[in-house]
């Protein structure tokens, strides 16, 4: 099984949000990383056929995402999972069955099987309204699964949960991705950094790295830096280097810094981490310290 991107370009305006995308996936679980507004769901609701691409081609074993036998390979967790309040968590499977083809028979064999795999089968009566926000979470992958895809994508599927939840939500994720190809986008670094096998770094809309945790963390070797400055020394750091972390320390301030040069005299090189490679290349995204 290959799932197979050809030069794929998705532009809105003036704004190019997927920039002559490439990559092939096989069975495993990929990581896809990025800033918000990287292009990371332009590019994912172009893989679930959503939108259409402006040029390039995307094909599963080469059938076309256009055609209905692709999306019957097909699973989706949207970023916004849409769902129906005053169900219960059974009937609403039910209902999603019946629109993807399955018989009563075999959708409530199915949904009893999947609500058991996402720990939902004790709830299975109870209204989607009183969930938390892990639970619908955890039904929405449970929905995207019911055709037994053989592609699932899912959209900052850990977006909102809390720690617990997460590590159920990865723990989950691992399980399924023995068999299928599972793509996975985020902007919580440990989410990738803990299952996925390949990880896919996207700005601006295009993939600057992609690869294993190892060979993505060789990018940036040599560049992380630690050491303890004076106070008056933080502002001028935080300009020229990705700032890590951050701690007040006695003789004074404790830093954790990304960048291609010694950043202060008394500094360390330190090993690399997935977080220090997001920050090092997002700095100007806004999401680090300044």
């Amino acid at each position: 099984m290959e799932l197979e991107l050809d030069c794929i370009k998705k532009q809105f305006k003036n704004k190019i949000a997927v920039d002559r995308v490439s990559f092939r996936m096989r069975p495993g679980i990929y990581g896809l990383l990025g800033a918000n507004g990287a292009g990371k769901t332009t590019l994912m609701r172009m893989m679930a056929g959503i939108l259409r691409p402006d040029e390039g081609r995307i094909h599963l074993d080469g059938i076309d995402v256009s055609e209905e036998a692709y999306r019957d390979k097909l699973g989706y967790l949207p970023q916004e999972f849409g769902y129906y309040p005053n169900f219960k968590t059974e009937d609403f499977m039910m209902y999603l069955a019946s629109l993807k083809g399955l018989t009563k028979t075999r959708a409530r064999a199915v949904t009893r099987e999947l609500l058991e795999l996402v720990g939902l089968s004790d709830v299975s009566e109870k209204k989607i309204k009183t969930f938390s926000g892990g639970m619908k979470q955890r039904l929405g992958i449970a929905q995207a699964m019911l055709n037994n895809p053989r592609l699932l994508i899912l959209d900052e599927p850990t977006a909102g949960l809390d720690p617990k939840e997460r590590v159920k939500f990865r723990n989950m994720i691992s399980r399924l991705g023995r068999d299928r190809i599972i793509l996975l986008s985020t902007h919580i670094v440990s989410d990738v950094e803990y299952i996925a096998d390949q990880i896919l770094i996207m700005k601006d809309g295009r993939i600057l790295h992609a690869g294993t945790l190892k060979e993505i963390l060789s990018e940036i070797e040599g560049r992380v830096w630690e050491c303890v400055v004076p106070r008056e020394e933080l502002t001028r750091l935080a300009e020229e280097f990705a700032v890590i972390n951050v701690r007040e320390e006695k003789d004074g301030i404790f830093l954790r810094l990304a960048g291609d040069r010694k950043p202060y005299p008394a500094a360390w090189p330190v090993e690399a981490a997935l977080e220090d490679l997001y920050l090092f290349y997002f700095r100007q995204e806004g999401e680090m310290y300044v």
